[in-house]
């Protein structure tokens, strides 16, 4: 546990960079790929060149951010236990289900189709990323109870940006056959993701550099 509490906002910040780099690099093997209108999950698609390594690499990176929480729940214990336990507990369901299980089960091959990975795979996603953001929203109630309102206040700024950029990313899904099309999911996808992760890679890398200067 010490070993976790002394690296893991090492293993946040190469879990939201290798998460961010991953589209691009997978992208080159994929013809045609667009990073606007493709999402993020099409890489492990059933028959495409990426397929296995998209599923290792969203493992590994699910494994990252589970060993990233013990240390979160420490940074944040002294100013809310309760606070920081469901904030470290959605960090660790964002860890299992949208990105080890989705890694670990395959998305349906087609909209049409629904086998039982497949609905896994798809469930999983959706709730790994409420989790993530209800952690932003626990993560901007810590820093009020701190008394740094600015922090706050740009987090709830963001929290909102976030839920508007989730609706445009779900509406195609809740609303399939409406005449109202919003395209480029693949950007939503990427612009929620942005905007997700950022804090968290903020809060390591901050704490990374105050570690090795102190």
């Amino acid at each position: 546990m010490t070993f976790l509490k002394k690296y893991g906002f090492h293993f946040m910040a190469i879990a939201v960079i290798s998460e961010w780099v991953l589209p691009l690099v997978l992208a080159a093997f994929i013809p045609g790929y667009l990073q606007f209108t493709n999402l993020i999950s099409d890489f492990g698609e059933v028959g495409t060149p990426t397929h296995m390594a998209f599923k290792v690499w969203e493992v590994a990176n699910g494994l990252f951010f589970l060993l990233s929480a013990p240390t979160f729940y420490a940074y944040f214990k002294n100013t809310s236990k309760k606070l920081s336990s469901w904030f470290t507990t959605m960090l660790v369901i964002f860890s299992l289900t949208d990105c080890i299980f989705t890694g670990l089960f395959d998305r349906a091959a087609t909209s049409n189709t629904q086998n039982i990975t497949g609905m896994i795979h798809n469930y999983s996603s959706g709730i790994g990323d409420t989790a993530l953001l209800i952690s932003m929203f626990i993560l901007l109630k810590l820093y009020r109870m701190q008394g740094k309102k600015t922090v706050a206040t740009l987090l709830m700024g963001a929290f909102i940006i976030s839920l508007g950029i989730q609706f445009l990313f779900v509406y195609p899904r809740i609303m399939p056959d409406s005449q109202f099309k919003i395209p480029y999911r693949g950007l939503w996808q990427r612009l929620n993701l942005w905007l997700l992760y950022m804090p968290f890679l903020l809060i390591s890398v901050k704490e990374i550099f105050k570690k090795q200067h102190s």
